[in-house]
């Protein structure tokens, strides 16, 4: 028997799914370990192979035929700013774009967050301005060189930035995505003279325009490359001494996986890739199910990340705002606040009020009930106190929770502050999280033009199921789905990801467009695209190509990106008609019936290919109807507090593990799986689909 295998990293917990030849899944987790992330991934695929009777971690790895990755190092190395000691070299005169930024200060800021203007400033950057080096030279908007690069001035500019200790070097020169020369020449005396000194080139992490965007993905790549390399090979390295034959596969925030060596060199790509491994798992679980308008929705230990998926496509952004910065490095659009599991919950010294978030306890200490040294309250707690969380069940039963320790935190810092019981404290806490949650998801349908009554919403992360039937009522969301391996579904989506290169160019073009011209642009990436997969041994002739650009109505600022035609076919004077037509009806239906203008004229900016190649993996296998009486999977009652009582009441308890396809639960219940709970609201109803799913109807019958 041979194995797909699937690890993500998260914040609290690392998850590990494996598939096998038949499409039978087993999943697993345990606690993350920022000291050394890679002893929690061995530790997760432990869990794993002891489902599967399999003695050691070596085992499995040794039957694993892919090894697939998604991990949050990126991320928490900008977060807590513990990247490399990063240099910047610019143009001469350019040197303080990173700084000065669009002079947007509210840029990755919510509404209310963005009213506070007096209280505003730009975010800080990553590096000084004495790490930033001008240097001499120019290249216009044509790619003509006015003043060559002076490379004695280069290397001397280099050493002066190694004495101040700089360790990783971002280069980023105006007009370099019109001609890379300069930028690769000092790429190359990086290389021969200063090959300790990790180097990102702009013209390679981002070859598009947008001077400041361009020089912010650069630094951010140079900031987190050398973390994120010397953790994937060491990763590399540990899991082939354990027997993996194949290299593993890393997770890109577009969605698709790539190899160590170029996820090391364009280590942004790995910015959120856990998430992006969610959604990308939701719509591969839809394609079985026959959903194809998603809400994913997870709902982990730090934060709870949203994104959609509409007619079976996953929306991507191409110029995505990170910790306040726009930058130029594709990825599935998600949305995230911190609202998980570990958010903390306080009474606000102003005001007096209780805030929940989005500050997090994190995997250490995490929350007063691991009862690892947690200390604040957290929403976890507050779960276990309303008895939704069974304190001897908590990961298969390998962790008791502490419910006298969070009922005496919430009792001390929430309960008695307020002059509340805990109970009240307990379900304010629970309250204010769904009501964060639903604002998130409101913000991602109704305020983009969505109507989320038309969706089905997909929970998931360990705490997501807790939560997802209350605030799914909010939306007017008439269903929510668990998936089977809801705790772990990043970990589990990443089974069902494809290996995806992609490309772009920018290339200013007025409308009509020369078909020559078109073609001569895409044909350029598109044979890049075929040599780098087939040098990463894929075959060519199974590799699917996806063509855009991006488009605007003439004197606009910012680009939708359009599909132009398939595959490697020769595009047309029609297909340029086609793709024409195709922009206006794609701006109308992103900003209202209306909205367009084809009389002002269209532009193209950027040309993108995307060349995926679909990895073999077996399918995910449908169970047969089992018994229908629910009553064989009862395992007891518990006290459960539900908002529609205005108090706790005996609740039925069922064990997931003896729950099979076609049996109906209806609320209020509580449903116990090893790795995840789920809370059916009194007036719903729940069914296992034959993918052992838990589907949940809002309002469809459960008791009052």
């Amino acid at each position: 028997m041979s194995y797909v295998v699937g690890v993500d990293i998260g914040g609290t917990f690392t998850d590990c799914a494996a598939v096998d030849e038949q499409g039978n899944i087993t999943i697993g987790k345990a606690l993350s370990t920022p000291g050394d992330f890679s002893q929690g991934v061995v530790a997760a695929i432990l869990e794993v192979a002891k489902k599967l009777n399999f003695s050691t971690e070596v085992e499995l790895i040794q039957t694993t035929q892919l090894f697939l990755h998604a991990c949050t190092i990126g991320e928490n190395t900008l977060i807590v700013r513990e990247g490399a000691n990063t240099g910047l070299m610019a143009t001469r005169g350019f040197g303080d774009t990173i700084f000065i930024m669009r002079g947007k200060i509210t840029e990755g800021l919510n509404e209310t967050e963005a009213s506070h203007m007096s209280a505003l400033t730009k975010p800080e950057a990553y590096l000084r301005s004495d790490q930033v080096i001008e240097v001499d030279e120019r290249v216009d908007s044509a790619g003509r060189v006015v003043v060559p690069l002076d490379e004695e001035a280069v290397t001397r500019s280099i050493e002066r930035l190694v004495a101040q200790g700089v360790d990783s070097l971002a280069v980023a020169l105006l007009w370099s995505t019109a001609n890379d020369l300069h930028e690769k020449t000092i790429g190359r005396i990086l290389e021969e003279r200063f090959p300790d000194v990790h180097v990102t080139l702009s013209s390679e992490v981002a070859p598009y325009v947008g001077e400041f965007e361009r020089t912010a993905t650069t630094v951010f790549n140079a900031y987190i490359a050398p973390k994120i390399s010397g953790y994937l090979n060491n990763l590399d390295k540990l899991l082939k001494q354990k027997g993996l034959r194949r290299e593993p596969l890393i997770m890109q925030a577009y969605g698709g996986v790539l190899d160590v060596k170029t996820t090391s060199k364009n280590a942004i790509g790995t910015i959120e890739s856990g998430p992006s491994a969610g959604v990308v798992g939701s719509a591969y679980l839809g394609k079985f199910i026959g959903e194809k308008n998603i809400l994913a929705a997870d709902m982990g230990g730090t934060t709870f990340k949203v994104s959609v998926i509409r007619d079976g496509e996953i929306e991507r952004e191409n110029d995505p705002v990170l910790l306040r910065h726009r930058i130029l490095s594709p990825k599935i659009w998600v949305e995230s606040i911190g609202a998980g599991g570990g958010s903390i919950a306080r009474v606000d010294d102003e005001t007096g009020l209780l805030k929940v978030g989005p500050q997090g306890a994190g995997a250490n200490p995490g929350p007063v009930c691991y009862g690892v040294g947690g200390a604040e309250p957290t929403v976890s707690d507050a779960d276990l106190v309303l008895g939704y969380l069974n304190k001897d069940y908590f990961l298969d039963g390998r962790m008791a929770l502490d419910e006298a320790a969070a009922r005496k935190a919430i009792d001390d810092k929430i309960a008695q502050p307020l002059g509340m019981s805990v109970t009240e404290a307990a379900h304010g806490i629970y309250a204010i999280a769904n009501a964060h949650m639903s604002d998130l998801m409101r913000r991602a349908t109704v305020e983009r033009g969505y109507d989320p009554r038309d969706f089905v919403l997909f929970a998931y992360g360990g705490a997501g199921p807790v939560h997802a039937a209350r605030f799914a009522v909010d939306l007017g969301v008439s269903q929510v789905l668990v998936p089977a391996t809801a705790s772990v579904h990043c970990a589990a989506g990443l089974i069902g990801s494809n290996v995806m290169r992609q490309y772009g160019m920018t290339d200013f073009l007025t409308v009509p467009l020369s078909a020559e011209r078109v073609n001569s642009n895409f044909s350029k990436m598109c044979g890049q695209a075929l040599q780098d997969l087939a040098a990463s041994g894929f075959n060519i002739d199974d590799v699917s190509i996806r063509r855009s650009v991006d488009m605007r109505y003439r004197y606009q600022v910012h680009e939708l990106n359009v599909a132009v035609k398939e595959g490697l076919e020769e595009i047309t004077e029609r297909d340029l008609e086609e793709l024409y037509r195709r922009f206006d009806d794609l701006y109308e239906q992103s900003y209202g019936k209306g909205s367009g203008y084809a009389e002002a004229g269209k532009d193209v900016v950027t040309f993108r290919v995307d060349a995926v190649s679909i990895l073999k993996k077996p399918e995910i296998r449908r169970a047969n109807a089992g018994e229908q009486d629910s009553a064989t999977a009862l395992r007891g009652q518990r006290p459960v507090y539900f908002e529609e009582n205005g108090d706790y009441r005996p609740t039925n308890l069922y064990d997931f593990k003896s729950m099979t396809p076609g049996m109906r639960v209806r609320g209020p219940a509580i449903i116990e799986t090893p790795v995840t709970t789920i809370v059916v609201n009194p007036r719903d109803e729940t069914e296992i689909d034959h993918y052992c799913n838990i589907r949940i109807f809002i309002g469809s019958g459960g008791a009052e």
